[in-house]
């Protein structure tokens, strides 16, 4: 069996908007850019007039970019700060540091930052999943996150369906995407069709499709291949 990474202590964590970021100063992350760069758990330290705000990494930086983030530009990073209305969601309640024994302590006895970084999703009092879709996602984990949350179940009562894996596969909903396989196991879990469609990008792409074609992932079984009409 493959031996367990221990815990590295040396880091901050803290909750933003529902997703647990490592937090680092700029300069940590300018340091070891390399390693940072694909990394979607990472929350940069700003210091704005006496408050201390948590910045998520958004990655390359687009002239559509929106979301308040750090985004990278090649030789230079821009940091985009929540409006007015949004500040607060962006500073936390309050930065744990793992080396710290008494932060450590708080973690274990209250369980609220223990649960956040367990839990992908939240169960309301009725047993209904509620998974939450983050600006970061992905579109296929957008689609994913929406298609369970519109069923309206207690997908721990789907877990037999998925055997001995559904830990894992439960906390692969923390992710910002998700892989083929997985799209698979849940709609093949959860009593849904996942239907792949290829067609031409734009009327004037050069050698064109010329029609959609669709297949069924889930149901390869059934005549599920088909050509629409021109």
């Amino acid at each position: 069996m493959k031996p367990i990474p221990p815990i590295n202590i040396n880091v901050c964590k803290a909750s933003v908007n529902g997703q647990v970021y490592d937090v680092l100063s700029y300069d940590e992350y300018a340091r070891n850019f390399e390693n940072n760069k694909s990394r979607s758990d990472i929350g940069i330290r700003k210091e704005v007039d006496g408050v201390t705000y948590v910045i998520p990494y958004k990655g390359k930086y687009t002239k559509n970019a929106t979301e308040p983030g750090v985004y990278n530009a090649g030789c230079v990073d821009f940091i985009k700060m929540p409006k007015n209305s949004e500040k607060e969601n962006y500073v936390p309640e309050r930065i744990y540091s793992l080396s710290n024994q008494s932060d450590l302590s708080d973690i274990i006895n209250s369980g609220k930052l223990a649960r956040a970084l367990d839990e992908p999703f939240i169960t309301a009092a009725d047993n209904i999943t509620h998974i939450e879709v983050k600006p970061n996602d992905q579109p296929e984990m957008k689609a994913l996150k929406m298609a369970i949350n519109a069923k309206h179940i207690d997908l721990d009562k789907y877990a037999i369906r998925f055997g001995d894996n559904y830990p894992n596969d439960k906390r692969q909903l923390k992710g910002s995407g998700a892989t083929l396989n997985i799209i698979k196991r849940y709609c093949d879990n959860c009593d849904m069709e996942a239907v792949l469609t290829l067609r031409d990008k734009h009327p004037n792409v050069a050698n064109p499709i010329g029609h959609e074609i669709s297949v069924s992932l889930t149901q390869p079984d059934q005549s599920s291949e088909f050509e629409s009409e021109d």
